[in-house]
C-alpha cells in the first residue's frame, strides 16, 4: 500500500502472504505446496479452475495430493454476484467489517462455507498458523480491485486469524500486487542446454531488514524445494 510501513515475517510461525507468477503451471504448483506446508502439515487449497487452461499435469497431480476436506474447487462462474451479500469488492475496502465477518461474507458469496468453518473455528491471532493456497487467483479479477491496496485488507483478514496465505495466478501481476509480502517470479534458464527453473524473489524484506526472503534472492526451484521440504 502506498506510504504502508511493512513488518515481513521473520519466522514460518508469523501469518504472512506469498505470490507465485511466471514459469509453468506445475512448477507454480510445486512452489505454493512446499510454501503452505513449510507453514503447515496440512494446508488448505482453493483451485480456480480456468475453462481455458486445463490442469496442467504436474499442478493437478499436487492438487490431487491435497485431501478431499482440506481441497475447494471452484469455477469463475460460480464466483457470481449474490444479491444478498452485495458486492464483493466493497468487503475488502470497507473498514466497518470485522476481519472474521470479511472472511465468511468472502466464503459466503463463493459458496465455501466449509472453507470458512475450517479456517475460523476455533482460531484466533494466537493459533498455530495455518496456510491456504489460492490457486489461479487471477480467475476471480473481475470480483476484487486491482489497484494497490485494493485487496490488503482481505490479506490481513486472514493473518489476523492465524492463517498464511499463498497465491499463484496464470499472468502477470496487476497492482494490486504490491499487497502482498512476498512475491516469486519463476523463469526458465539455459544451463549447459538444459532448461532449469529459477526462482527469483521480486518483492520482499529489502536487502537491510530481517525476512523470511529478501529482495533479488535467487535460487534454482529444485534448491529452494530441498530447503523448504527439509527443513
Amino acid at each position: 500500500m502506498p506510504g504502508t510501513s511493512r513488518s515481513y515475517a521473520r519466522n514460518w510461525a508469523t501469518p504472512t502472504s506469498f505470490g507465485v507468477w511466471g514459469g509453468t503451471p506445475g512448477d507454480r504448483a510445486k512452489l505454493a505446496w512446499a510454501l503452505a506446508r513449510r507453514v503447515d502439515a496440512e494446508p488448505f487449497w482453493l483451485q480456480i479452475e480456468l475453462a481455458a487452461e486445463p490442469l496442467d499435469p504436474t499442478e493437478r497431480a499436487i492438487v490431487d495430493e491435497v485431501p478431499s476436506a482440506r481441497c475447494f474447487r471452484l469455477r469463475p462462474e460460480e464466483f457470481a454476484p449474490n444479491v444478498e451479500q452485495g458486492n464483493v469488492a466493497t468487503w475488502f475496502l470497507r473498514t466497518d467489517i470485522q476481519a472474521g465477518d470479511r472472511l465468511n461474507r468472502l466464503a459466503d458469496f463463493a459458496r465455501l462455507p466449509l472453507l470458512a468453518q475450517s479456517l475460523l473455528g476455533g482460531q484466533s491471532t494466537y493459533s498455530p498458523t495455518r496456510s491456504l493456497v489460492i490457486a489461479n487467483a487471477n480467475g476471480l479479477n473481475a470480483f476484487y480491485p486491482q489497484d494497490e491496496g485494493g485487496i490488503r485488507p482481505f490479506v490481513e483478514a486472514f493473518n489476523e486469524y492465524a492463517t498464511t496465505l499463498i497465491l499463484t495466478v496464470t499472468s502477470t501481476p496487476r497492482e494490486n500486487v504490491r499487497d502482498i509480502d512476498y512475491v516469486f517470479r519463476l523463469t526458465d534458464i539455459d544451463r549447459g542446454g538444459t532448461n532449469v527453473a529459477r526462482v527469483t524473489c521480486e518483492q520482499g524484506a529489502p536487502k537491510n531488514v530481517a525476512g523470511l526472503f529478501t529482495v533479488d534472492e535467487r535460487r534454482d526451484l529444485d534448491v529452494l524445494l530441498d530447503e523448504l521440504q527439509g527443513a
